[in-house]
């Protein structure tokens, strides 16, 4: 018998110097305070970043003046099963796509935690390239049929869950309005559609309105 902490695949992009990151917020920095091999007693680093660099989690305060922050997240929703729909969009993803992946799988049931496998994951490692403004985000439309639905965790492979262009506060709002917890730049280059075990915790940061995460997954058995 398998021990609990086999089979686990770390699907959480490294947070490195001049990374990918939203247009407009600061360059990731890694900054050597203090340095071995220049005759100091230890190695010191301070890092500059965005809270919505990288693999990252949204608290609801990032597009709810009332809502709470990142360090109120609830455990419980970050540790348990979780599903992977792959989703072939041609731009935002549809109440339609969503339909399509029930239709070929088992309805969503409110409670179900929700990652999308959509053509971002298709690309190349996208934190090293130049930003993308045509990636595939959730449109409104299939953001309320997520929130209709009462899921309690959606998470996407791109830096932000909503389209770029237009509709990103409404899909914000519409998922973390419903009590939605979104993940967003998670790397489901090499996962498959199926059922899996997550592990997903974000950093305990007071006020804060998101924060890096790392995220495991872990295939369940048929």
């Amino acid at each position: 018998m398998a021990e609990w902490y086999e089979g686990w695949t770390d699907v959480t992009y490294p947070i490195f110097e001049g990374m990918t990151g939203w247009p407009g917020q600061p360059d990731t920095n890694l900054e050597m305070l203090s340095c071995i091999h220049c005759g100091d007693t230890a190695k010191v680093s301070v890092i500059h970043m965005s809270v919505h660099t990288g693999t990252h989690m949204d608290a609801p305060c990032h597009f709810l003046a009332q809502g709470t922050d990142i360090s109120r997240f609830p455990i419980s929703v970050g540790l348990g099963p979780v599903r992977i729909a792959r989703i072939d969009c041609v731009a935002e993803v549809t109440p339609q796509d969503l339909e399509a992946y029930e239709k070929r799988t088992r309805p969503l049931l409110a409670g179900d935690r929700l990652l999308l496998r959509t053509p971002n994951s298709d690309a190349a490692f996208w934190p090293q390239a130049p930003f993308n403004k045509d990636y595939h985000g959730i449109g409104p439309a299939a953001a309320h049929w997520i929130a209709d639905r009462k899921l309690q965790l959606v998470g996407v492979d791109y830096l932000s869950v909503g389209p770029f262009y237009q509709g990103n506060p409404q899909t914000h709002r519409a998922l973390l309005g419903a009590d939605v917890w979104v993940i967003e730049g998670v790397d489901l280059r090499r996962t498959d559609e199926g059922d899996y075990d997550m592990i997903c915790l974000p950093l305990k940061i007071a006020g804060s309105d998101g924060s890096p995460i790392r995220i495991l997954l872990r295939e369940k058995a048929d």
